[in-house]
């Protein structure tokens, strides 16, 4: 039986060059990406641009009647957990498995600077990971210039607008390029501060480090970016 190789592609460097790289080696597979609806704006940009060129498959998630990731946090009250990862859980890896065929591979972008991430075994039943850029020994770097040579432009790196790993520099970034997604953080923030309020528990702020709410994180004088009077108008008024 003919093992099936799903690659499980998000919309940054690493799943752009690993798509590539499979491709230039002739190899088999199906990519899938699954739109949870909290994507940097810049992410669906590129996914549009690049589904335009070569196959590739879009899932939306079902978690309890909901496809939208912030649209779940929101009526839950709840922000992303750094600590148990659930969004990606529910939004991203049970929606893949529900989608694979085994037996087969999962095929997962990390690079060869990375290979301390790659955990070998099983995702899911008769699914084993997989890690074509760690095969191919590519960094980063060989990454950016295969899609480079390809004539594609270097995407963003990836990830969700209320992500709990974004760094303070992309959390000024997103108060910047996107006020309205990043008013839309903070809201959440506060809806799930003032949950914890009413059920006696301690203070849970979106970002990881530091440990402050997002008014703070974006005004931390620490690898400060911009000037207090760059920043454009929040429409929320937060």
């Amino acid at each position: 039986m003919k093992l099936r190789n799903y690659l499980s592609f998000g919309g940054g460097v690493n799943s752009v060059a690993m798509y590539l790289y499979m491709l230039d080696e002739g190899m088999d597979f199906k990519a899938v990406f699954v739109d949870h609806g909290a994507d940097w704006p810049e992410t669906y940009e590129y996914v549009e641009m690049f589904k335009k060129l070569y196959p590739l498959t879009v899932l939306k998630p079902d978690v309890q009647g909901h496809d939208n990731l912030y649209e779940y946090c929101w009526h839950y009250e709840m922000v992303p957990s750094f600590m148990r990862r659930w969004c990606t859980s529910k939004f991203k890896i049970r929606v893949m498995e529900k989608y694979y065929q085994p037996p087969g591979f999962v095929c997962i972008g990390f690079d060869a600077g990375e290979a301390k991430r790659a955990k070998i075994g099983s995702t899911a039943k008769g699914m084993e990971n997989r890690f074509p850029l760690i095969e191919a020994e590519m960094d980063r770097d060989d990454c950016k210039a295969l899609i480079k040579a390809h004539g594609l432009p270097i995407p963003m790196k990836s990830g969700c607008y209320i992500c709990p790993f974004q760094k303070v520099a992309q959390w000024k970034e997103l108060r910047v390029k996107h006020p309205d997604l990043f008013c839309k953080a903070q809201q959440l923030e506060k809806r799930n501060m003032a949950y914890r309020v009413r059920k006696g528990k301690k203070p849970l702020y979106i970002n990881q480090w530091p440990r402050v709410p997002l008014s703070g994180v974006v005004n931390e004088r620490q690898s400060k970016l911009w000037a207090e009077d760059e920043f454009p108008p929040c429409h929320c008024r937060l």
